[in-house]
């Protein structure tokens, strides 16, 4: 991707009661992306659009499921956008959530966290945002995907690091998941 290809969102200073939800700038420049088409979030329960996805019944989503195994056939949605947690992801963390998401989005995938990433396979680069959120904030990113339909892998049957490894019992067939 080149460099022109990178914009930036610049965000006002006011603050949300709930820092779970999109910036309104970012929540708007989602919609236009995503207008007229299926849309999932996986982790989120507090978006205000698209089908609803998290782990945490807390925040009342439409699906009560985990990114890293969501419960979607292949091609179900038009569109994923993954908002993680704003923690440190490593690489195998990364490349099964964005697995995970390329297999259920006919078309893209979108990313917003406070990391920049490179794509995994079977996902190009479309479109890019550094994003301002306020005064003393860290940048967030906003990165759009396209899905390549060639390349679309299920869910691995076995996770070797990350969140997603307390699955591993369940894809054994040994134990149930957690929010069933």
């Amino acid at each position: 991707m080149s460099d022109r290809n990178i914009r930036v969102l610049w965000c006002g200073n006011t603050s949300s009661s709930n820092g779970w939800q999109f910036p309104p700038a970012v929540a708007r420049e989602i919609r236009a992306i995503t207008q007229g088409q299926r849309v999932c979030h996986l982790f989120g329960g507090r978006a205000r659009f698209g089908l609803r996805c998290d782990i945490d019944p807390i925040v009342r989503p439409d699906v009560l499921s985990d990114a890293w195994l969501p419960p979607f056939r292949k091609d179900a949605f038009d569109v994923v956008v993954l908002d993680p947690p704003y923690h440190h992801f490593n690489v195998q963390m990364k490349q099964q959530l964005l697995q995970s998401a390329a297999y259920i989005a006919r078309e893209s995938v979108i990313w917003f966290h406070t990391l920049w990433i490179s794509p995994s396979r079977g996902l190009i680069p479309r479109r890019s945002w550094l994003v301002r959120v306020g005064d003393t904030c860290a940048v967030r990113c906003l990165q759009e995907f396209t899905v390549r339909p060639g390349e679309k892998q299920p869910a691995p049957r076995y996770f070797t690091r990350g969140p997603a490894m307390k699955y591993n019992r369940w894809l054994a067939g040994q134990q149930g998941l957690p929010y069933e």
